[in-house]
């Protein structure tokens, strides 16, 4: 038995000798079939793969927190009475969490996809054509050169990594702004190029087509303008942009007729982002680049939005002068909770034109009415003053004062109706699956008004501006009138929600001014080197062969 156990061991151990000496054995097998190396063998396998880019876009909003591209700039802040949400800039450092997530969600997700796919395009065993592949590069770029545009007018310069990583790196390095924005540059001259252009009858939903890679060309293009101040910059901005306005990119045009619901009342604009009227196959032309919620669909997830929930505020908790709750959540008020609150500059200070649509009631709610049947104000306006201590109280039926006080930072405020719709799974979830307009045509507008005002053209400026306020029924205005801060309000009016408002002041250098002017809350701890978040100190900890500069001001600069 011994002699036979001895045999054994003796043959298994030759076999085993003999497999460890073929290379073979020491190469891994990618076994799962979602692998890159099973997966990327073709045209279909890459579009998964630009599926999840289109998903990780839709979660740049991270829709568990007050919109932080809103609060803490010139037309927001948040209802929350502390500090948080940039309303105290004290508080902002390299591990706030809004920080850390942008910076996570930029390299972890979207570049990583995006170097991925463009990486691996390369691939001489891909079947496919090179139409094919140049289209995937195209959306891969495009995507790439998105995040990296987010990222230099959030942190300012960054690494660049402009390939797939196999192997873990600590040797990062900061470019600069300007190389940054080149490279953004690179990749949107590429993509322009082989991105489709939208054809009649193609909707493409969600689809990155060339006015998307155009519009954000032009915005780029701006940017490398004001950072080298070579002006020819700007003339390449204004081509892109005219591409997209003259139709050479696809039929876009600015809706100047109501459509979609036209027995829910409403005007033009209020359409534009009704549910479901958000895409071209509803017949909305305008838009460019919408961001979807598919909720209950195979991919979609259990995503939904809930910009009515920090947009809208808090008006659960006001009070009639009976001391009951005046306003209920309903059907058409979905419950909101004051993450995101207009300063007076946008509730007030913009809206000097009367006939200005965005400001009628379809879009910006101004009076209330008591919904709840328990309260003697059932069915009557919502009215409020002011008392002898300033603060505002809630009118008895005599139009005196109550002793019930409202709370105008949270509670009771304008509230910018872009963001309501359809609740599908009730109103009390303050979230709606409305579709959400990334890009659209009156922002192209405004941007090639911008390049030419740069350029020195008011002129040509103000006729792009007035392009925009003609569908707002608002009077037009002349070269004179223009300025980067008149810019800067036009797309207030018509942009609010909509841009990223803070990467829009800090790519024009104007964070700090124009909050220190308009924000009643951030002014008075904003300082001039919060234009810029910090670097994760994470990220610098981590990498460890190379050093990596915080911005200045920030510990550890």
């Amino acid at each position: 038995m011994k002699n036979i156990r001895t045999y054994i061991s003796l043959c298994l151990g030759m076999m085993l000798l003999c497999v460890a000496c073929g290379e073979d054995y020491l190469k891994e097998q990618a076994l799962d079939r979602f692998s890159p190396e099973n997966s990327l063998v073709n045209k279909s396998g890459f579009d998964a793969y630009l599926v999840t880019l289109h998903r990780f876009a839709r979660e740049e909003n991270f829709e568990d927190r007050p919109d932080p591209m809103g609060n803490g700039t010139d037309v927001a802040t948040s209802g929350v009475a502390d500090g948080r949400f940039f309303t105290d800039y004290t508080q902002l450092n390299s591990q706030t969490d809004v920080v850390v997530s942008y910076w996570n969600w930029a390299y972890a997700k979207m570049l990583k996809v995006a170097n991925l796919v463009i990486t691996r395009a390369e691939n001489p065993n891909v079947n496919w054509t090179e139409e094919e592949k140049n289209a995937v590069l195209a959306e891969a770029k495009f995507f790439r050169a998105y995040t990296y545009n987010t990222l230099v007018n959030l942190y300012g310069g960054v690494p660049i990594i402009d390939r797939e990583q196999s192997i873990p790196r600590f040797d990062f390095e900061r470019a600069t702004r300007q190389e940054v924005l080149q490279f953004a540059m690179e990749d949107l001259e590429f993509a322009v190029q082989h991105l489709p252009l939208v054809k009649s009858g193609l909707t493409s939903d969600g689809r990155i087509l060339r006015a998307a890679g155009l519009h954000l060309l032009t915005e780029v293009y701006i940017s490398m303008g004001r950072v080298t101040n070579d002006a020819s910059y700007y003339d390449k901005a204004i081509e892109a942009a005219t591409k997209v306005i003259d139709k050479s990119a696809g039929d876009y045009q600015l809706m100047t007729e109501r459509f979609g619901d036209l027995q829910r009342p409403g005007d033009v604009f209020s359409d534009l982002f009704w549910t479901g009227q958000q895409n071209r196959s509803s017949g909305n032309l305008e838009t460019i680049w919408v961001s979807q919620y598919e909720f209950g669909t195979l991919g979609g997830g259990e995503q939904e939005n809930v910009t009515v929930r920090w947009w809208g505020p808090k008006f659960e908790d006001a009070r009639a002068a009976d001391n009951r709750n005046a306003l209920l959540v309903s059907d058409s008020l979905g419950r909101s909770q004051g993450g995101n609150r207009g300063t007076d500059y946008f509730h007030y200070t913009i809206w000097s034109d009367k006939n200005d649509i965005r400001n009628s009631p379809y879009n910006i709610r101004r009076k209330w009415y008591n919904n709840n049947k328990a309260s003697a104000f059932f069915g009557q306006e919502y009215k409020t003053a002011k008392g002898p201590d300033g603060k505002l109280y809630a009118l008895n039926a005599d139009g005196s004062l109550s002793n019930v006080v409202i709370d105008t930072l949270r509670t009771l405020y304008p509230m910018i109706r872009k963001v309501e719709g359809k609740y599908f799974f009730g109103a009390n979830t303050g979230r709606t699956s409305n579709d959400k307009i990334k890009m659209r045509l009156a922002e192209t507008y405004l941007l090639r008004a911008e390049a030419y005002l740069l350029k020195g053209d008011p002129a040509s400026a103000a006729a792009d501006i007035n392009v925009v306020r003609a569908r707002a029924k608002a009077a037009p205005i002349t070269a004179a009138d223009v300025s980067i801060d008149y810019i800067l309000d036009e797309r207030a009016r018509e942009l609010i929600i909509e841009e990223p408002r803070r990467r829009t002041l800090v790519r024009m250098g104007l964070l700090y001014e124009r909050t220190k002017l308009y924000n009643f809350r951030s002014k008075t701890t904003i300082q001039p080197f919060n234009e810029l978040w910090p670097i994760p100190q994470s990220f610098i900890d981590a990498n460890k062969e190379a050093t990596i500069e915080q911005n200045p001001g920030y510990p550890g600069a």
